[in-house]
């Protein structure tokens, strides 16, 4: 019988109540970039903690910032920063209605009334349109451009705004200690101490590399009985499955 694969919430659900493991210096470095309102491109594979750490710097920088997740056109990402600046026309009844061509001005000059921080994340797009827009955003006074991607090489023609390596903050793989640290904080929050864990906790650090979203992910599904084995946590399907469903 083919066993079925895990829920995809179980596996990349929200883990806002998970301490974050390490990052004080990209912390220290994205809050200072955020309340002086300087420019920054974050980089790193998926689940290394890019969202994460915006959640964790916006609130303590005291900016009101516009975000949009994974735009995959320059359209869309028109009409959700119309949505978020209030931008108001007699020519359509909502954003999703009006073009791009009236949609761009109307952005841009609500930014250089009211600069704003607009995060972009995990883009990925060589569109020259993308780009001419996010050049003009990247120079309207008092504004800053903060985007997330895998790799600079994933945001096309917008590297050429981002291209300084002071303005990059590199999310590098956690350390072995902070990785085991964060192991045994989210094995305690999914109660997986009555379990045997000393082989599980060897395979999820090696496997995860550093990687934080995966360490948490696989800690999630251990807790779910399809994974278990008695006390002890069937690691090979486990893996298969985040590996499938977690990393694009």
């Amino acid at each position: 019988m083919r066993r079925s694969k895990a829920p995809l919430e179980l596996i990349s659900g929200g883990i806002s109540f998970v301490p974050m493991a390490g990052r004080r210096d990209e912390m220290k470095a994205l809050s200072s970039a955020l309340k002086l309102r300087q420019s920054r491109l974050i980089v790193g594979p998926p689940g290394i903690g890019k969202t994460r750490l915006l959640e964790e710097c916006i609130p303590a920088s005291g900016q009101c910032v516009i975000r949009a997740q994974r735009p995959p056109a320059l359209h869309h990402l028109l009409v959700r920063m119309a949505e978020q600046l209030g931008c108001r026309s007699a020519r359509f009844s909502c954003p999703e209605q009006a073009t791009s061509i009236h949609l761009k001005p109307l952005v841009l000059n609500a930014l250089r009334a009211n600069p704003r921080c607009v995060i972009v994340e995990n883009l990925e797009s060589r569109d020259p349109r993308m780009y001419r827009f996010l050049q003009d955003l990247y120079y309207i006074p008092g504004a800053a451009l903060v985007v997330t991607a895998r790799s600079i090489d994933r945001i096309g023609y917008v590297r050429k705004l981002l291209w300084d390596p002071r303005e990059t903050i590199v999310m590098k793989p956690l350390s072995c200690p902070e990785s085991l640290g964060l192991f045994e904080e989210v094995g305690h929050i999914f109660r997986l101490e009555s379990f045997d864990l000393a082989d599980f906790r060897h395979k999820v650090i090696g496997a995860a590399r550093g990687n934080p979203g995966q360490i948490i992910a696989m800690c999630r599904m251990a807790a779910h009985p399809e994974y278990r084995n008695g006390r002890y946590i069937k690691f090979l399907p486990l893996r298969m499955d985040m590996l499938s469903a977690f990393v694009p």
